[in-house]
């Protein structure tokens, strides 16, 4: 395989990637309604297990099913490939990275709102 074989196969893969996150975010965070893609993975906190390791979690599970493949050369459910497997493993990537950017930037926000407030807090004392 050569590396622009290897760009095709990323291309296309993020492509059919794009379609699946947006079918399964209304499947799985509660319709077509729902404001929060990360619906689905914020419900572990009910268990005090924060929802980038609920995602790590699941990231194992398809893994544990690339191992399976590697070792038994096939999958007892046939209706998910090995492929499958890796683009789940990748779209959880993604939706994890996302949300550990969800976090920053609240964090990063919050900061600045205190920052700010305790300026205006500066400036009306010195009123």
């Amino acid at each position: 395989m050569t590396i622009e074989e290897v760009i095709t196969m990323l291309e296309e893969t993020t492509n059919g990637l794009k379609d699946t996150l947006r079918r399964k975010s209304s499947d799985y965070t509660g319709g077509e309604g729902s404001q929060d893609p990360f619906a689905n993975f914020k419900a572990t906190q009910v268990l005090d297990v924060d929802p980038v390791i609920g995602v790590m979690v699941r990231i194992m599970d398809k893994i544990q099913r690339v191992r399976s493949f590697v070792n038994d050369g096939e999958l007892k459910v046939s209706n998910e490939s090995v492929y499958d497997a890796f683009d789940d493993m990748i779209g959880y990537t993604i939706l994890a990275k996302a949300m550990v950017k969800e976090k920053r930037d609240a964090v990063t926000n919050q900061k600045i709102k205190g920052s700010l407030w305790k300026e205006l807090e500066d400036l009306s004392e010195q009123d």
